[in-house]
């Protein structure tokens, strides 16, 4: 395009604006698409998309200076130079556009993934992962995602201080299992197919952080085809037929509506494994007292939010006589107080049916307890990830005795030294065994008596849920080719007659 300045003429591209050296110049040096003719000249015969109209002068605005059109740039109406004029659109195929058309594209390319990257990180950092925005679909979510054979999923639903750590062990186990031929697909088993529908749920908010979750209907169907699994379990393959079922889950429950408990962490709803357990506990003790017309008091809800300071120990020999203290108490607020606070906050609505029980004896005569002791402890610790602490029980004895009004207390002992155990009632020795006796256990690694401690605050509290999860990292470490290769030898003499080298 040719303009006039003062009787100069000036040629800029119609596509960037850039001002064009030469007039006899077939391609900008800036961009690299084809410059059209000027006005009165012929075009090329292969032809280009024309420059858009100029847009109607904008209203003067204020601008800094930095920002201002400086006087060489193109007339109003034309872009400045690297820049794509407005209304801009890409040419049609065989328009001739060149590289700057390309790296145009991938300029809008690369802004959109950019865009989609903040996006991501965004999501993983700034938004909730795991639980749900109600308790039921909490439930429904776990259900779902255990239909789908996606153990992370149900993980995610699940309290997270009840399962923390238990991703890693899955992932693991699935490395090992996949290293084994003993996986197929992405989930557990494409043996196995399960499926739910119609689900729907009664939701009784019994505070603000604790909900139960009833399953008020739902179908579910279920096949199994054990063709789909892996060669390496061949022998299931003929010892049963593909089978198929459907109907109402509660079907499945007899004459009692399967509930769960949910709590609330952080904003988001949860499954509780530990407050469905306490749950059902309770509901089969209010039956019983009901028969028996014994009045069981009732979990206090409120109590889930309680702020209660935890009772740590410097040393692990602390954490064991802060345990010890706190069951010789006889208060179980005490108890909870030395366990996770998000762990055992499904459980501190029980304290007072607890304690009342102590007190009162319950269905017993009078007052009901336990005393506990733990001497000459010979421990050696280890440094785990995220602040927590391995302690191995090298030896020591452990006393408890259980006593209730009007009756001969029961006292028994057990007496650690190595992988070895020996227990105790009264007088004479009751039982006895070394772990390393055990063929399953020796070869798992699994013969050190141990507990896991946490960093709190400025101390150490037992972890039951760490605890649990080294256990399984270590058996699943001690999975070698030789150890699984026994397992299967075990579970086929199992099924096509008997096993005898592991006992299970």
């Amino acid at each position: 395009m040719l303009v006039d300045y003062g009787g100069q003429s000036m040629a800029f591209c119609t596509t960037c604006g850039a001002q064009q050296t030469s007039d006899h110049e077939a391609f900008c040096p800036s961009c690299g698409n084809r410059h059209t003719a000027a006005a009165g000249q012929q075009p090329p015969s292969w032809g280009v998309v024309p420059p858009p109209p100029p847009p109607p002068a904008a209203p003067p605005t204020m601008m800094p200076p930095a920002m201002q059109q400086p006087p060489s740039m193109p007339p109003p109406g034309m872009s400045p130079p690297g820049l794509a004029p407005a209304g801009w659109q890409p040419p049609v195929s065989g328009s001739g556009g060149g590289k700057g058309t390309w790296l145009r594209v991938g300029g809008i390319v690369g802004l959109v993934l950019a865009i989609s990257a903040v996006g991501i990180v965004g999501w993983r950092v700034f938004s909730p992962h795991g639980g749900a925005g109600s308790p039921e679909d909490a439930v429904e979510n776990l259900m779902n995602a255990a239909a789908d054979q996606d153990p992370v999923g149900v993980l995610d639903m699940v309290s997270p201080a009840e399962i923390e750590g238990m991703d890693d062990v899955y992932d693991a186990a699935r490395e090992r299992a996949k290293d084994e031929d003993l996986v197929d697909g992405d989930g557990v088993t494409d043996a196995v197919e399960l499926e739910f529908s119609d689900l729907s749920f009664d939701v009784d908010e019994l505070s603000d952080d604790i909900a139960r979750v009833t399953l008020d209907g739902g179908r579910y169907k279920v096949s199994w085809d054990p063709a789909k699994l892996p060669d390496r379990l061949d022998f299931l393959k003929d010892e049963s037929t593909g089978e198929s079922e459907s109907g109402d889950i509660a079907d499945l429950f007899y004459d009692e509506q399967p509930s769960v408990m949910t709590v609330k962490v952080d904003g988001r709803w949860y499954v509780s494994l530990i407050g469905t357990s306490a749950d059902y506990t309770y509901r089969s003790a209010e039956r019983e007292a009901d028969y028996s017309d014994y009045d069981l008091a009732s979990p206090d809800w409120d109590l889930a939010a309680a702020d209660v300071d935890p009772i740590t120990g410097d040393t692990p020999e602390d954490v064991i006589a802060n345990l010890v203290d706190a069951v010789n108490s006889g208060k179980s607020e005490q108890l909870l107080a030395n366990l996770p606070e998000d762990l055992v906050k499904p459980l501190r609505p029980y304290v007072p049916v607890i304690d009342e029980l102590q007190r009162e004896g319950g269905w017993a005569e009078g007052e009901i307890g336990l005393s506990v002791s733990a001497d000459d402890l010979d421990l050696s610790t280890e440094d785990l990830d995220d602040d927590l602490v391995k302690v191995v029980i090298e030896s020591g004895t452990f006393t408890g005795t259980a006593f209730e009004e009007g009756y001969d207390n029961d006292t028994g002992s057990l007496a650690v030294e190595g992988d070895c155990v020996d227990v105790f009632e009264e007088d004479y020795l009751g039982d006895s065994g070394c772990a390393s006796d055990i063929p399953i256990v020796k070869d798992l690694g699994l013969t050190d008596l141990f507990f896991v401690v946490a960093k709190v605050d400025d101390g150490y509290q037992l972890d039951p849920g760490a605890t649990l999860v080294e256990y399984a990292s270590t058996a699943i470490d001690g999975l070698s080719s030789d150890v699984v290769e026994k397992i299967l030898d075990e579970l086929r003499d199992e099924v096509e007659g008997d096993g005898d080298y592991y006992d299970y």
